[in-house]
């Protein structure tokens, strides 16, 4: 049994706490990162990488209104959305480097993918273990890739020194 601390005393909670607890954890989760993701395309001058990162945060709002289809669905309430989000820290200017860009990317759905493998250990049954089974696929996909990218574009960028070496013998 999963148990809730908080200042004054720690309750037992039962199955349906735990999944509505884990539930609107992932929800705010995927909506920060919705948020994040949406942040880090201002910071891209390549286009190409504006519409990829575009595609996981409509994927990550996807994942939210699923979640939040769970929640109602199990509760009977609607979830709360908060309408102010703050980040702690300002988003670096990743304009220069698009491997810094991808590194935040992949530090993002990591810790992403850890809140889903617990949120999968503590919900056993039901459609929303399916929903997060399907979510946490997704998310191990987009690592691979996005580790991929990572090597492709540090493998792809010419070593300073090396392209006026070339350019000099001809």
């Amino acid at each position: 049994m999963f148990v809730k601390r908080t200042k004054f005393k720690s309750t037992a909670m039962g199955n349906e706490e735990v999944r509505d607890l884990t539930l609107r954890e992932l929800l705010e989760d995927n909506f920060k990162n919705a948020r994040r993701f949406r942040k880090l395309i201002g910071t891209l001058k390549d286009v190409s990488m504006k519409h990829y990162f575009q595609n996981i945060a409509s994927r990550r709002s996807q994942f939210a209104i699923e979640i939040s289809s769970e929640i109602v669905f199990y509760s009977g309430n609607r979830p709360y959305f908060s309408s102010k989000y703050e980040e702690r820290s300002q988003e670096k200017n990743y304009q220069k480097n698009r491997i810094q860009c991808l590194k935040k990317a992949l530090k993002l759905k990591k810790t992403s993918l850890l809140k889903y493998q617990e949120a999968l250990c503590r919900i056993h049954d039901g459609s929303c273990r399916e929903v997060l089974i399907r979510h946490k696929a997704y998310l191990e996909n987009c690592i691979f890739e996005l580790k991929a990218l990572k090597s492709l574009l540090r493998n792809s960028e010419p070593i300073e020194g090396q392209a006026d070496g070339i350019s000099s013998y001809s």
